[in-house]
């Protein structure tokens, strides 16, 4: 079929442009989360290097989907939210599971809570800091 055929081109909306702009910052956090569940299949196959480099890969898409939302001003509630759970992914669950599978599994039972107390402990930060930065929002835009 012929671009002729298909009629004349639909000029792109102001709100096609937005949303594209809100997207990629959430593609970097996407990527981040990913990461983060691929650095948890490399640790859990043996290949901790490889794990290593997973979370590496995460915080750098971690550092570059702010930046990102904060150049195109498309900060929004969601993305926030979305990079809070990727974080604790690729932040907490990743490389505690990563540490565990590495050095703390010959312990036991201990060795499990030691890593599972670091990821309890990466999302309790996050979502203290969450709440803290709620409270900073209401009191500086009302």
């Amino acid at each position: 079929m012929s671009a002729r055929s298909r009629g004349p081109a639909r000029p792109r909306r102001r709100s096609d442009e937005r949303r594209a702009i809100y997207l990629l910052p959430n593609l970097f956090t996407t990527t981040s989360l990913l990461l983060g569940f691929w650095s948890l299949v490399q640790a859990s196959q043996g290949h901790f290097n490889a794990a290593a480099l997973g979370i590496v890969g995460a915080g750098v898409c971690d550092m570059l989907d702010g930046w990102v939302a904060r150049a195109t001003r498309s900060v929004s509630r969601f993305g926030l939210e979305y990079d809070s759970l990727a974080d604790v992914v690729s932040f907490g669950v990743a490389p505690a599971f990563l540490l565990w599978s590495w050095t703390l599994a010959p312990l036991g039972r201990r060795g499990w809570l030691v890593a599972a107390l670091f990821a309890v402990c990466t999302a309790l930060r996050l979502a203290r800091f969450n709440v803290q930065q709620q409270q900073v929002e209401k009191t500086v835009y009302r």
